[in-house]
């Protein structure tokens, strides 16, 4: 009897993980196929609004106005004059209300191609997913994301907001002017890249910018950690704002004379409560 229920057991297991592997090899080809495919042929799109559920979000230039959607939620597209909206919600069609496959761990992608370089608006919420963007030049934007990462490369952004409970900022290789980016518990990294009149906020991560051009004009405060800003060339017209609370100023670049170089044309203003500031 004993032996019998012990062999029962070892079956029902053996066909339980069987069929939970079979289950998420399914879902995880299901997250590849290509579920949304349209192009857009002599079409200019000024606008971008984007709602996206927990996909990752890649707009760049491309060849031609495109959308591209991987994964198994469902997605509507349309346009109305010089607007391209994309919509992204959880299907109807999933029979779980929680999904514990590890291959759904963000694995659904938007793919956004835009032709003209320059847009006038971006207008993006992001669930679950990061945000990537490739050589877009924008006029006005506002991004909202509740964790991941925003990503900005090759880039140019005048009057660009950002906000996220849990989101980290990338910016690397662009021209970032009267923005602003603000994150409750993310880092901020921003490398080779030029900031006119823009404020950078996290409360409990550090703000790194490294290799920066020589006539940076930035604001930041971070509560909890540190912030760091180190010079590609020598900095030029420039004078430091810089209040560590307890920690420590330190200014090691030795183009400041007191806290200034040339004129004031660029102000450095940080804030830290306990950590260092740094200015090499």
């Amino acid at each position: 009897m004993k032996k019998a229920m012990i062999t029962g057991i070892v079956i029902f297991v053996g066909f339980f993980l069987a069929a939970t592997l079979v289950w998420f090899v399914h879902d995880k080809d299901e997250y590849k196929k290509l579920k949304y495919d349209r192009a857009y042929s002599n079409v200019k799109m000024n606008n971008l609004n984007i709602d996206s559920y927990n996909s990752e979000l890649t707009i760049k230039q491309g060849e031609h106005c495109g959308v591209k959607y991987y994964g198994d939620n469902d997605v509507k597209v349309y346009r109305t004059k010089d607007t391209l909206y994309i919509k992204e919600h959880k299907s109807d069609k999933r029979g779980y209300s929680v999904n514990i496959n590890p291959f759904n761990q963000s694995k659904s992608k938007i793919e956004v191609t835009l032709p003209n370089k320059n847009i006038n608006n971006l207008d993006v919420y992001s669930g679950f997913g990061n945000v990537n963007l490739d050589g877009i030049n924008a006029k006005k934007g506002s991004i909202y994301q509740d964790n991941k990462y925003l990503k900005i490369q090759n880039s140019k952004f005048d009057n660009l907001s950002f906000k996220s409970d849990a989101g980290g900022v990338k910016i690397k290789n662009s021209d970032i002017f009267n923005s602003e980016f603000k994150t409750g518990v993310g880092n901020v990294e921003v490398n080779n890249s030029k900031l006119k009149k823009s404020l950078f906020v996290s409360e409990l991560g550090y703000l790194n910018f490294t290799n920066m051009n020589s006539e940076t004009d930035v604001k930041g405060s971070s509560k909890l950690d540190y912030i760091h800003l180190d010079y590609k060339d020598e900095p030029k017209n420039t004078l430091l704002k810089l209040h560590p609370g307890t920690g420590e100023a330190k200014v090691e670049n030795k183009a400041f004379n007191k806290g200034k170089v040339g004129n004031s044309n660029n102000v450095i203003e940080f804030y830290t409560v306990k950590e260092d500031i740094t200015i090499k």
